[in-house]
């Protein structure tokens, strides 16, 4: 789960001075300019009249170039930068006069949480919230829950759970320079019904993600999901016979064995695995795109691959590359 930076400041008591318009520059959040703080944020660095931003957490790295872009328009003041998803943001730079900035890691975001608990400076809200989050999280990823998501949202991107470098590595070209790509995959969002012992019958709706660069099908259960797609270039490649393979594959991967309670008598019961197989006559399915950061790269040996940022799998460089929507 990602770390709900709003939530935690708001736990800590931070406030920010009113009648401050929200920014946003080159994709980096501004929450506010710093009114009160706690002593823990004091300890770690943070001071009053600060600004404080969020660069969110990306699946590439918080580069140069990025807080180069934000300087240009930073306004006159101190500020801290936090940067969720990266441990090293040691990033050389030259600030402006005028401007001083400070970029937070994950480091800095776990002494953050360790000493507000320790300290017992978080506020009880916090622990409710966090019951009903858990809740909301628990509930969004049974697969129906999924199924909602999937099919009232507008274009969704996976995140990747890949380094890049170790796929890489298992060649022995680690130094070779990647180039980040977003790649198209399917999501079939599928409805129908499992048949089960006596004819019983019980509707149910599945996601499959259908990855044609790596020709495989796979249940999806969960979902991590980016807000804001990447501004990089998108490979497709194209499928004629999509729904067919998805009906041929129904039962491997919705069919279910399930443990049921049986009873001849008092003294006498156990548990038998039953099936329920899912009824293809009752079958509806619709595509729905979905795109997976990944990355291309030229092999010494093998020329323009790329790295599937679903399973990283390093794979020939094949179908159409064109920008981003």
């Amino acid at each position: 789960m990602e770390t709900r930076l709003e939530d935690l400041l708001s736990s800590l008591g931070v406030q920010f001075e009113e009648h401050i318009d929200p920014l946003i520059i080159s994709e980096i959040r501004c929450y506010g300019k710093i009114r009160y703080l706690p002593e823990t944020m004091i300890n770690i660095g943070a001071k009053k009249g600060q600004y404080i931003w969020s660069a969110g957490k990306s699946w590439m790295d918080f580069s140069r170039s990025e807080l180069e872009a934000w300087l240009v328009d930073a306004p006159d003041g101190d500020h801290i930068i936090v940067v969720e998803g990266q441990n090293n943001v040691d990033i050389p730079h030259q600030c402006p006069d005028g401007v001083k900035v400070d970029l937070w890691g994950r480091d800095k975001l776990a002494l953050l949480i360790g000493y507000s608990v320790l300290d017992g400076t978080h506020k009880k809200q916090e622990s409710n919230a966090r019951s009903t989050e858990s809740e909301i999280i628990a509930t969004e990823i049974e697969p129906s829950s999924i199924y909602s998501r999937i099919s009232n949202g507008t274009l969704t991107c996976i995140k990747s759970l890949i380094n890049p470098n170790d796929s890489l590595e298992s060649l022995g070209i680690s130094q070779v320079p990647c180039q980040p790509i977003l790649l198209e995959l399917c999501f079939w969002l599928v409805k129908g019904n499992l048949i089960g012992p006596e004819n019983s019958t019980e509707e149910r709706e599945w996601v499959i993600l259908e990855d044609n660069f790596s020709d495989e099908l796979t249940l999806v259960n969960e979902l991590d999901n980016i807000l804001q797609v990447p501004s990089v270039p998108i490979l497709c490649v194209s499928s004629s016979n999509s729904n067919e393979k998805i009906r041929n594959n129904l039962n491997r991967l919705c069919d279910e064995r399930r443990h049921e309670s049986i009873s001849t008598s008092e003294l006498n019961s156990g548990k038998l695995l039953r099936w329920w197989r899912i009824d293809k006559k009752s079958i509806e399915c619709s595509p729905k795109r979905v795109l997976m950061p990944s990355w291309a790269f030229i092999s010494p040996i093998d020329g323009k691959k790329i790295i599937n940022g679903l399973n990283g799998k390093i794979l020939d460089f094949r179908g159409e590359l064109k920008g981003i929507d």
